[in-house]
C-alpha cells in the first residue's frame, strides 16, 4: 500500500491494541463536538490539530493545554483551526483531537525508522520541544532484548532525570522499558509500520503514557539482493603464483605499477602481455592460458570491455582469485553495471572469486605481496585494514611508513561484486598474522548480515571502524523527530556498538585504537592507574580520565605500604602516582614490580614518561614492555617529548607496544574502547604472542 501517516486517533488505537497506555481521547470535527468530548473525558484536557502535513504542531499554534471548561474547549477548537489555516495554509486538517491532560512527568521520545542498510531500528531519548536541540538519544538495530532496552535508557545523558535528580523522585523506569519493548516488538513483527514517533511519552513516578503519536505505514521496501554469501576458502589469500594480466613497460600504465610492486613476491610471478616477450627480467606470456604452471591469482588491469574474455581464460586456466583493478563497471551505472553482471556470471561458472572490480588491489606484507598500483608498500604488522576507498588506502600507507606502523593485510574492496567486507573479516578472523582489524566504510548493502559477521569476528579479534558521511545536512527535511535524529551515520555507529566494534571518528584515531588493541587486547574493566614523574601530567591524567569515563581507582593500603618502602617520602601517595621528577628507570621498575604482584585492583595502566637527565628513555621503555608482558592488563605507553625520547619509542615500536605522544589521545582511545566493551568473563583479554622483541623487556 502507498505510504501514509496514521491519524493520531488511528495511532492511539494501534497502541491500545498492543497494551501501550494512551490518554482517553476523541477526534472532534466541530467546536460542539470538542465541547461534548471534553465533558465526557473530564477536565483538564489538551487539544491538538490533526494533519498529515503538520509535523511540529506547536510551531503552528496547533496545541492548547490546560483547557478547564466547556467554553474554553470551544474557543480552543476555533483558535487551533485559525492558527493552522494562517500558519500552514496548505495543510489538510482532518480534525482536532481532544484528550485527557495527563499528570506532569518527564517527557521522552520513543521512535523507530526503517534504515536502508540495517532495516528497522528503535531510538530513545529526551522528548518534547527540545529533542532536536539536545539530540540526547540512543539507537539500537532490532530485534532487541529487555536488557538492551535498559542499556539504551541508561546511556543517554538525561538518564539522571529518570533516576531522580536534585531531590525529585525516580521515574518508573520499568514501565518505560515495557513501553519501548512492546513498541519495538510491534515494529519488528508488523511489516506495514515504516516509521513511528511517540513524542512525548510522559514517564511519571508510577507508569508511562504516550501522549502524541505519529505512525507511518506502507509497504516495506525490499533491499537489493545480497551478495554471494558463501565463505571464501581460508587459503585463497595465500597464493603461490600470481599472473599480472595487462602488465606493461609504460610507467603511466596501471599494469606497470602492479607488476613492479609484485617483484618482491617470493612465489611465481607471470607478466601477461601479448606484445612483450619480457618485462622486468621475467618472461611475459601472450595470455594466461600460455603460462606453463598453475596460477592462483590473476591481477587484471586491462580495459573493462576486455575483462569478460580474460575471465573466461582465467576460468579455463583454473585461477582461484581474480583481483580486478579495472574501473568502468557498476560504479558508472547502466552499461557498466550490466558488464559487471556478466563478469560475475563467468566467475561463478568457473568457481573464481573476485576482489573488486574498481579497486586498488590487495597487499599482504608478510607474504611480500603488493598487488596494487600504490607507489609504496607498507611494513608488515598486526593490523588488517579493509577499505571501501582506494585513495584512503594510499594515504594511510604513506602515513604509516614514517610512523613505523605495520599491516597484516590491506584490502581495497572496490565494488564488492563477489567478495566483500564479510569475507575479508572472516579472513582476518583466522589469519594468524592479524591481531586487530580496521575498517573504512562508506556504505553497506546487507547491514544485518554484515552486523552478524562483525559481531562474531569482534568476539575473537578487536575490530575498529570508521564510517564516512557524518554530516547532518538534509536532516531538517525528515518527516519526524526520529527521521531527523536517527540518520544513516548514527545507525551505523549504533550497529557497530551492538556488534562490539569500536567506532572511530578519524583514521588516525582508528589506527591508534587498532594498534593498542592488537598489543594489549580488551581491558578487563575500567579501573585505571597512572604512573608519572611529572606532577602536572598526574593532574591532567585525572582530568582526562573523568572526561573519557575511566575510573581512577584508590590505591590499596598494602600497595601504598610497599611503595613507601622505596619511593621518596614526599611522593603524592595517591593515584595517579607522581613518583617525583628525579625518578630514574630503576624507580619505574620497582613500582612496576609492585603492580605485577598486585594485579587484582587495576585493569589499565597509563605510564607517562617525560624527558629528564636521570631517566634513560630506552631503559624506561624496556620496563614498560616488561610490565605489559608480565600482566594480562592493558598497559598504555605515554612517552611524551621529541627527539630526546626517540630511543624509547624505537623499543616500544619494535616490541609492538603503542605509544601516545599526546596524553589526552591515550585516555580518549581507552575511553572509546570502554564505551563499547571490556574483556568478557572467561575470555582471554588479548591474543597470545609468538614474537619476542629485541629489547630487554622479557
Amino acid at each position: 500500500m502507498p505510504e501514509r501517516m496514521l491519524t493520531e486517533s488511528e495511532g492511539y488505537r494501534l497502541l491500545e491494541t498492543c497494551g501501550i497506555p494512551v490518554p482517553p481521547h476523541h477526534l472532534a470535527t466541530s467546536a460542539g463536538d470538542a465541547r461534548a468530548a471534553a465533558g465526557r473525558i473530564g477536565y483538564p484536557v489538551v487539544m491538538k490539530v490533526v494533519s498529515p502535513q503538520i509535523v511540529h504542531k506547536s510551531d503552528v499554534g496547533g496545541v492548547i493545554t490546560g483547557i478547564e471548561g466547556p467554553d474554553d474547549a470551544e474557543e480552543a477548537y476555533h483558535t487551533i483551526m485559525q492558527n493552522s489555516a494562517s500558519r500552514a495554509p496548505d495543510a489538510v486538517v482532518t480534525g482536532i483531537i481532544v484528550e485527557k491532560q495527563m499528570p506532569g512527568g518527564l517527557e521522552v521520545l520513543i521512535g523507530g525508522k526503517t534504515d536502508p542498510s540495517f532495516g528497522k531500528v528503535v531510538t530513545f531519548g529526551l522528548g518534547g520541544k527540545l529533542v532536536e536541540l539536545l539530540e540526547d538519544i540512543s539507537i539500537r538495530v532490532l530485534p532487541v532484548t529487555d536488557d538492551d532496552i535498559r542499556a539504551m535508557v541508561r546511556e543517554i545523558e538525561g538518564y539522571r532525570l529518570i533516576r531522580g535528580y536534585r531531590g525529585e523522585s525516580p521515574k518508573d523506569e520499568e514501565a518505560l522499558v515495557r513501553v519501548i519493548a512492546t513498541m519495538a516488538r510491534q515494529f519488528t513483527e508488523n511489516p506495514q509500520i515504516r516509521e513511528f514517533d511517540l513524542n512525548p511519552v510522559i514517564v511519571s513516578e508510577e507508569g508511562a503514557s504516550v501522549v502524541d503519536a505519529r505512525i507511518i505505514v506502507g509497504d516495506t521496501a525490499g533491499g537489493e539482493a545480497a551478495r554471494l554469501s558463501i565463505r571464501a576458502p581460508p587459503d585463497i589469500l595465500y597464493p603461490e603464483s600470481i599472473a599480472v594480466i595487462g602488465a606493461s613497460a609504460s610507467p603511466n600504465k596501471v599494469g606497470y605499477s602492479v607488476l613492479r610492486n609484485l617483484l618482491s613476491f617470493p612465489g611465481n610471478l607471470y607478466p601477461v602481455n601479448p606484445a612483450r616477450k619480457e618485462l622486468f627480467g621475467k618472461t611475459a606470456y601472450p595470455s594466461v592460458a600460455d603460462i606453463p604452471g598453475p596460477v592462483d591469482w590473476a591481477v587484471i588491469a586491462v580495459p573493462a570491455h576486455l575483462v569478460p574474455g580474460v575471465m573466461e581464460e582465467c576460468g579455463e586456466k583454473g585461477v582461484r582469485l581474480a583481483v580486478i583493478v579495472t574501473a568502468g563497471f557498476r560504479e558508472i551505472g547502466g552499461a557498466g553495471a550490466a558488464l559487471e553482471e556478466v563478469v560475475v556470471k563467468i566467475a561463478r561458472r568457473h568457481g573464481i572469486r573476485i576482489i573488486g572490480p574498481n579497486c586498488l588491489g590487495i597487499m599482504m606484507p608478510h607474504q611480500g605481496i603488493n598487488a596494487t598500483f600504490d607507489p609504496v608498500s607498507p611494513r608488515p604488522g598486526d593490523v588488517a585494514f579493509i577499505s571501501q576507498s582506494g585513495a584512503i588506502i594510499t594515504t594511510v600507507v604513506d602515513w604509516s611508513l614514517p610512523e613505523e606502523f605495520g599491516f597484516s593485510s590491506v584490502i581495497s574492496v572496490g565494488n564488492q561484486a563477489d567478495l566483500g567486507f564479510e569475507h575479508y573479516l572472516r579472513f582476518a578472523e583466522q589469519d594468524p598474522k592479524t591481531r586487530s582489524v580496521t575498517l573504512y566504510i562508506e556504505e553497506i548493502q546487507d547491514g544485518r548480515g554484515f552486523m552478524h559477521v562483525m559481531r562474531e569476528v569482534a568476539g575473537k579479534k578487536p575490530v575498529v571502524a570508521v564510517k564516512s558521511g557524518s554530516s547532518r545536512k538534509g536532516k531538517a527535511a525528515a518527516s519526524s523527530h526520529t527521521g531527523s535524529l536517527a540518520g544513516s551515520y548514527d545507525v551505523y555507529i549504533a550497529a557497530f556498538r551492538q556488534a562490539g566494534v569500536i567506532p572511530a571518528r578519524g583514521l588516525r584515531d582508528a589506527f591508534h585504537l587498532a594498534e593498542l588493541l592488537a598489543s594489549e587486547g580488551y581491558p578487563q574493566g575500567k579501573r585505571a592507574i597512572a604512573v608519572t614523574s611529572a606532577g602536572g601530567f598526574a593532574v591532567l591524567a585525572s582530568d582526562y580520565a573523568e572526561t573519557h569515563g575511566i575510573d581512577m581507582v584508590d590505591l590499596p593500603d598494602d600497595v601504598v605500604r610497599e611503595l613507601n618502602a622505596f619511593l621518596p617520602q614526599f611522593w603524592n601517595h595517591a593515584n595517579p602516582m607522581d613518583i617525583v621528577g628525579d625518578a630514574d628507570a630503576a624507580r619505574f621498575a620497582a613500582l612496576f614490580d609492585v603492580l605485577i604482584r598486585h594485579q587484582d585492583f587495576w585493569d589499565i595502566a597509563f605510564v607517562i614518561a617525560v624527558p629528564t637527565t636521570l631517566a634513560d628513555p630506552a631503559h624506561v621503555a624496556n620496563e614498560i614492555v616488561r610490565l605489559s608482558r608480565n600482566t594480562e592488563k592493558m598497559v598504555v605507553g605515554c612517552m611524551l617529548g621529541g627527539d630526546s625520547i626517540r630511543s624509547g619509542l624505537r623499543i616500544l615500536r619494535s616490541c609492538r607496544i603503542p605509544n601516545f605522544s599526546e596524553l589526552e589521545d591515550a585516555f580518549k582511545a581507552v575511553g572509546s574502547i570502554l564505551s563499547v566493551r571490556t574483556a568478557r568473563l572467561g575470555e582471554q583479554s588479548r591474543l597470545p604472542r609468538d614474537d619476542r622483541c629485541p629489547g630487554g623487556g622479557q
